[in-house]
C-alpha cells in the first residue's frame, strides 16, 4: 500500500493508521521556516487561485515532504497527483482540524495543483 508516496507492508492492507503515515513523513522532513504555496489550475492551465498552507500543520509538513522527497519532477514547482493530495487532505482533516479545513475542502476537488516550497 502506498500512502503519501510511502510504501507500507501489504499485511497492513488499507488500514494503515494515520499515526504511522505521520511518523514516516516527519522522520525525514524539516519543514520549519519554509513556505508552501499551492496553485490550483484547470487541465487547460488556467490558474484559479493560489493557497498558502499554514506552517506547523501536518499538511504543511506533508507538502514539504512531497516536494523534497516524493515527487520525482525537477523544477521550481511540482504537480501533485490526485491520490497524494486526497491522502494529505484526509489526514490533515483529522489532525489539523479547523486550521486546514478550508484548504482541505479545496484539495478534494478535481483541479490540478502545483506545489512550490521556498
Amino acid at each position: 500500500m502506498f500512502i503519501c508516496g510511502y510504501h507500507f507492508p501489504a499485511d497492513m492492507g488499507n488500514n494503515v493508521s494515520f499515526d504511522k503515515v505521520i511518523e514516516k513523513i516527519e522522520e525525514g522532513t524539516n519543514a520549519t521556516g519554509r513556505t508552501v504555496t499551492l496553485t490550483s489550475e484547470t487541465k487547460e492551465g488556467t490558474i484559479l487561485e493560489t493557497l498558502i498552507v499554514p506552517e506547523g500543520t501536518f499538511a504543511h509538513t506533508a507538502f514539504v515532504d512531497y516536494f523534497d522527497n516524493v515527487a520525482e519532477m525537477k523544477g521550481e514547482t511540482k504537480m501533485i497527483y490526485y491520490t497524494n493530495k486526497y491522502q494529505i487532505s484526509e489526514i490533515s482533516k483529522s489532525v489539523d482540524g479547523d486550521i486546514t479545513k478550508d484548504l482541505c475542502r479545496k484539495l478534494d476537488d478535481m483541479n490540478l495543483y502545483r506545489v512550490k516550497v521556498a
